[in-house]
């Protein structure tokens, strides 16, 4: 779906990042990347017009501190984000409200025991975000829930430890919209899969 605001929950120096911006309006658009820190300052802009279905790749590796990502534009946009460590390569869209991929409540549908899982979540809103996280066992069980205040724009970093080695879900409730990434490290960390939350908020 169209968008004029995307939203990648991280990019710096542990993976090596790459992104591609495409405008998909009719007229040149006006693009700016901001990458925030984790207090939420801006650390690094850039900004670029793009032609019409014409793709331009930001230079994203200038930034060196842990760090979100919002792409803005004044057309219609689509992203694409490549996360590179090795042999292994994450695939995100940029998130936005369009793709229900932000929201107020979200959802993972596997969580799994023996892996390492590992979630950030980022609030791309501009007021305080009460987030509470629910991991449901594979029976649908509530068996553990965490709840935090994340200031705008700043994120939380959920990891196994806090999930407690669990088959089953996870949801994330919020009072703002939130973004949320989510990495599977297995067999032993040579293997990592990504996703991001899927919007359950009604229409």
């Amino acid at each position: 779906m169209p968008a004029k605001t995307l939203y990648f929950t991280e990019i710096g120096p542990v993976w090596k990042d790459w992104i591609q911006v495409i405008n998909i309006g009719n007229a040149p658009a006006d693009v700016t990347c901001i990458a925030r820190n984790g207090a939420a300052e801006p650390i690094w802009s850039v900004d670029k017009e793009v032609d019409p279905f014409t793709g331009w790749v930001p230079p994203v590796d200038q930034v060196k501190d842990r760090a979100s990502l919002t792409i803005t534009a004044d057309q219609t946009i689509a992203a694409e984000r490549h996360m590179h460590q090795g042999t292994q390569v994450l695939d995100f869209p940029g998130a936005c409200v369009e793709n229900k991929t932000v929201g107020k409540r979200l959802f993972f549908p596997e969580l799994v025991p023996g892996a390492l899982d590992w979630f950030r979540v980022l609030n791309v809103d501009e007021d305080n975000a009460h987030v509470s996280v629910i991991v449901r066992n594979s029976k649908g069980d509530v068996v553990r829930q965490h709840t935090r205040a994340i200031n705008p724009f700043h994120w939380w970093e959920i990891d196994e430890k806090q999930m407690g080695n669990v088959k089953g879900t996870v949801e994330m409730v919020s009072t703002q919209m939130i973004v949320g990434e989510r990495h599977l490290h297995y067999h032993g960390g040579k293997v990592t899969v990504g996703q991001l939350g899927q919007a359950l908020d009604p229409e």
